[in-house]
């Protein structure tokens, strides 16, 4: 049996933004495929670049960012070359977005019903938009599709307009969902049973998910591969289970064992040296300073990813042969 189709195929990705007249890196060097029915997580600490990742995919990044890449390919189609008009065409469509605070996907000064008619009439169908949005609002487990089609914004609670942002997802039948931590602000139960949601309407919808979070527990639960990030890098990708069971990278290492130690409820929380971020040296290892393996090459040479495992790769000298 062959393998899915590459739906995404991304290659060495920067995104810098432009502060007081520098460009400071947020983005370095990325490079990630996402298969057809696919989902990949990208998880890491704040700041580590896992939402500008997604922001610089879809195009919306504020004026005084800049971003480019090598290889940037929708289904083999050059997104880099498309005009905006042209990439705006597949963007909200083809390509959607679940975002942390569900609130900025809304026109505030519109009704939910309003919002789903558009995404239902944008996928170009003509038939009864409301009978489909009643469907969709009930299929995330609203009971009251009627009431939430004349409701706005503002008058539903985080969770249930998290589910309202996945119903207009589900209408637009997108064949990829980057979904940027979207069940931060949301307590323990309605969390499972947004990505529960999230989960059983990827499968539904045949697609593709990156799925951005920090949360190492949901990206096992929802991921086939997972993306470690770190100072605006991928240091180590592979599939999920490896990933988890046997990370090769110590920045992938501790978060895991942080995790962990949190899941025991551990009365001293194991934690990372030092602070996560910080000003990106010239040369070397970005998490040399607080690595406990670092030695007297990781200040000088910047690690290339090599391969530790079947599609398994991590950046780190201490795999080097």
């Amino acid at each position: 049996m062959s393998a899915p189709a590459i739906l995404l195929e991304v290659e060495d990705l920067h995104t810098s933004f432009g502060i007081k007249g520098r460009r400071t890196p947020a983005v370095r060097g990325v490079s990630f495929m996402i298969r057809e029915g696919e989902a990949l997580g990208l998880i890491g600490e704040s700041g580590s670049g896992k939402t500008v990742t997604g922001l610089s995919l879809l195009r919306l990044l504020p004026e005084h960012a800049h971003m480019d890449a090598t290889v940037l390919n929708y289904r083999g189609r050059d997104v880099l070359g498309m005009s905006d008009e042209a990439f705006r065409a597949i963007r909200g469509v083809d390509l959607a977005m679940i975002f942390q605070d569900p609130v900025g996907s809304f026109n505030p000064a519109k009704r939910i019903g309003w919002h789903l008619e558009q995404a239902i009439l944008r996928r170009g169908d003509t038939q009864d938009w409301h009978a489909e949005a009643e469907a969709i609002l009930a299929d995330v487990g609203i009971r009251a599709p009627e009431r939430v089609l004349g409701s706005y914004p503002h008058q539903l609670s985080g969770g249930m307009l998290q589910r309202a942002l996945l119903a207009m997802i589900i209408a637009l039948r997108p064949s990829l969902i980057i979904a940027d931590e979207p069940t931060t602000n949301l307590d323990n139960l309605v969390e499972r049973q947004i990505l529960e949601l999230i989960r059983t309407h990827q499968r539904k919808l045949g697609a593709s998910v990156l799925f951005i979070t920090h949360d190492l527990a949901i990206a096992g639960e929802i991921c086939d591969r997972i993306a470690v990030m770190y100072a605006g890098q991928i240091i180590e990708i592979g599939p999920t289970r490896e990933v988890l069971e046997r990370p090769k990278h110590p920045y992938a290492a501790g978060l895991l064992a942080t995790s962990a130690s949190l899941d025991r409820g551990d009365a001293e929380l194991h934690e990372l040296p030092g602070e996560p971020g910080g000003a990106i040296p010239v040369r070397g290892c970005a998490f040399a300073p607080r690595c406990a393996q670092a030695m007297a090459a990781c200040s000088e040479r910047s690690p290339p990813l090599v391969v530790v495992g079947p599609d398994h790769l991590a950046r780190c000298l201490l795999h080097e042969h």
